[in-house]
């Protein structure tokens, strides 16, 4: 059996789990602080830190900036708080567009189809009906005039902010 402890030896035990706890803490905020500070790569190859890029011009003081005006706005005329470029209208019945769609009923990656009058020579589809919120092409399967389906998706930084099923008409050439 152990003799019991003396006040003394009980005060030396305390002090000694706090300077052990003090250690400890000094030892996981180095940790920490070296984990966020490092600058090498990730097991995946993947950068750990963003990369920040500075475009601009360096203007220096021609004037006190404490006693008068300065002679130019240092950053610019641009609103560095003004929101995103708004959504696109989407087309509307009766909307034509040009380029060429794929004769495909699976979603497939599309580019130059652009609005255009309907009179233009390089008018293709004419859109009979917008379905918001999907880019499942089989909504338009209930309209019995649709030839065609358009899916477009509107994004902002990689995330979808809306989507649109397009049913259309050929017209031409390409009415079928």
């Amino acid at each position: 059996m152990s003799s019991p402890q003396s006040p003394e030896q009980k005060r030396q035990g305390v002090a000694c789990l706090g300077v052990f706890g003090v250690v400890a803490l000094v030892v996981i905020i180095l940790l920490a602080v070296n984990h966020s500070g490092s600058s090498g790569s990730s097991a995946d190859g993947a950068d750990a830190s963003p990369s920040i890029s500075y475009s601009g011009t360096y203007e220096p003081m021609t004037s006190d900036p404490y006693t008068s005006e300065p002679t130019s706005d240092p950053y610019g005329s641009a609103d560095p708080y003004s929101s995103p470029t708004p959504e696109p209208s989407p087309y509307t019945s009766g909307t034509c567009l040009n380029g060429t769609l794929p004769d495909s009923t699976t979603a497939q990656s599309v580019s130059g189809v652009e609005e255009v009058s309907c009179s233009a020579a390089d008018a293709h589809y004419k859109v009979i009906e917008t379905i918001p919120l999907t880019t499942d092409l089989s909504r338009c399967n209930s309209n019995s005039q649709t030839q065609y389906a358009f899916s477009y998706r509107y994004t902002i930084n990689g995330a979808t902010v809306n989507s649109y099923v397009y049913c259309l008409v050929g017209l031409g050439s390409y009415a079928r």
